[in-house]
């Protein structure tokens, strides 16, 4: 019984062995056939609508942009099938210009004040152009584009920067970061301008700083507005910095003439970071430790502590801290 089964199994791998060998062969076959089929039809040509990223450019100087035009067109072709296939993938990515000055506008004079047109067909050719060599066009949708123009205001504006900057262990930053120039002037609608106070660099991280930081960077751009300039120069001074402590009294602020008063202890010690080129120069007198009569003065309790605060400390010191932050005291008529 044994030998007749093992004879059948014998018989079946022989059987399924030819039949996946043809069925293999079949696969093969019938994917070189496709392979070939599709070759031959992405060789003829035909037509197609594909979508086009717009850019304008030669905007009027004088008037701000309050609307957003179209970002898009529409564009019916006619090209080989390999060539329709680059652009269905997003293989060829050219962006179409518009011109859109004051040459190529038309005023739109059964609407608002300020509105324009520019009629694509106007810019066939201009267009066509710009296509992939063998591209025909045919047709260019929307047929109108809309622009609405707002007078212009001017603003001189603060940069900021939006920098992270992190040192090596031991180095900081000293002093504030230069940027040239610290103000641009913006130009847009009066609505949109007025609401500024800054405009921003681009976001960006640095490492493992431990020498004087250079970079130019790119200011992040807002729709509708134009900048004076559109990149600031940033420079950062890096030094290596040392850890220093600085006995310095206590002084009472908003106290009456006809009181004094005496702190427990009299002193705080404040510890900061200090650039090492500057060490020497740090001195007490630089910093300022204060204790508010008026936070006080109302305390019934004569166990009460009277809270110290920092009000003044040199700008080229950094992680100022102090101990104690509450003390002792006494009022004397």
């Amino acid at each position: 019984m044994k030998k007749i089964f093992g004879t059948f199994n014998q018989i079946g791998k022989k059987v399924k062995s030819h039949v996946s060998r043809e069925f293999l062969t079949y696969m093969i076959f019938l994917l070189i056939a496709v392979v070939i089929w599709y070759m031959n039809a992405l060789n003829k040509n035909y037509t197609d609508e594909q979508r086009f990223a717009v850019r304008y450019t030669d905007l009027p100087d004088d008037k701000a942009l309050a609307n957003t035009p179209e970002e898009y067109l529409f564009l019916t072709i006619n090209a080989q099938g390999f060539t329709l296939l680059k652009y269905r993938l997003g293989l060829i990515f050219n962006p179409i210009t518009l011109e859109a000055s004051y040459q190529t506008l038309r005023r739109n004079s059964r609407s608002a004040q300020g509105e324009y047109q520019l009629v694509t067909q106007s810019a066939f050719d201009r267009v066509a152009i710009q296509l992939s060599s063998g591209v025909r066009l045919i047709r260019i949708e929307p047929d109108t584009l809309t622009f609405l123009f707002s007078e212009t205001t001017v603003k001189s504006v603060v940069v900021k920067p939006m920098l992270q900057l992190h040192c090596e262990k031991d180095f900081l930053p000293k002093g504030a970061m230069h940027v040239e120039p610290a103000k641009v002037t913006v130009i847009g609608p009066k609505a949109l301008v007025d609401t500024m106070q800054f405009v921003y660099t681009r976001t960006k991280t640095y490492r493992k700083l431990k020498d004087t930081f250079r970079t130019s960077i790119e200011l992040l751009p807002v729709r509708q507005l134009r900048y004076s300039s559109n990149e600031v120069s940033i420079v950062q001074v890096i030094e290596r910095h040392t850890e220093a402590t600085i006995q310095v009294p206590i002084e009472p602020v908003n106290l009456p003439k006809e009181m004094t008063m005496r702190f427990f202890p009299g002193i705080v010690a404040v510890n900061c970071m200090v650039p090492i080129s500057d060490y020497e120069k740090l001195q007490p007198y630089m910093f300022r430790a204060v204790v508010d009569y008026a936070s006080i003065r109302d305390v019934k309790d004569n166990q009460a502590k009277a809270k110290v605060t920092i009000s003044r400390a040199p700008d080229f010191v950094t992680d100022v801290k102090f101990h104690p932050k509450n003390v002792d005291f006494i009022i004397e008529k």
